[in-house]
């Protein structure tokens, strides 16, 4: 696995943990509405406590399914994190050992904050060009190093987790 593949496996946990976290909100707000409904006040019967038990039964699995992706997402993300910055994830290891601290920033900004270049240049304070030359070296660097394996381990924290289901 290359550096760019393993920091595209990172950007897409970036990008599921965010779904998630918009999900969990939305179902959060269902869940806590009264009535549930788009519609104004529902009028209704008495509900049937079987059909109730059965979605509370449903909501709580499908909390507990996102949740466990989101925790998958975020150990990637800390993981990627603490190849850039080293295990305490302080500036003093990782790539920032081997490369000024920018090139680290840029991959961070382009790949785990899944930033449009735009945002990623206004962050670093580089032109476009230049935060793209940063992205390729820094890349390049961690290939070198050797700091991500064929089998997709870093060299901080072992092989990347693979998702199991959704």
């Amino acid at each position: 696995m290359t550096a760019k593949e393993f920091f595209e496996s990172a950007r897409e946990a970036s990008r599921d943990a965010e779904r998630i976290r918009r999900q969990l909100e939305e179902m959060e707000r269902r869940a806590l509405s009264v009535g549930g409904g788009k519609s104004g006040p529902a009028v209704r019967s008495t509900p049937d406590p079987h059909r109730m038990e059965g979605r509370v039964v449903a909501y709580v699995g499908q909390e507990e399914m996102y949740r466990r992706r989101q925790e998958e997402d975020y150990e990637l993300i800390d993981r990627a994190t603490s190849l850039l910055y080293g295990p305490e994830q302080d500036g003093r290891g990782g790539l920032c050992a081997h490369l000024a601290p920018v090139y680290a920033d840029v991959l961070c900004w382009r790949y785990l904050n899944d930033a449009p270049w735009r945002q990623v240049c206004r962050a670093v304070g580089y032109s476009p060009s230049q935060s793209q030359l940063l992205c390729r070296t820094a890349l390049a660097t961690i290939d070198d190093l050797g700091m991500v394996d064929e089998e997709g381990r870093d060299a901080i924290s072992g092989p990347i987790p693979r998702r199991t289901g959704n």
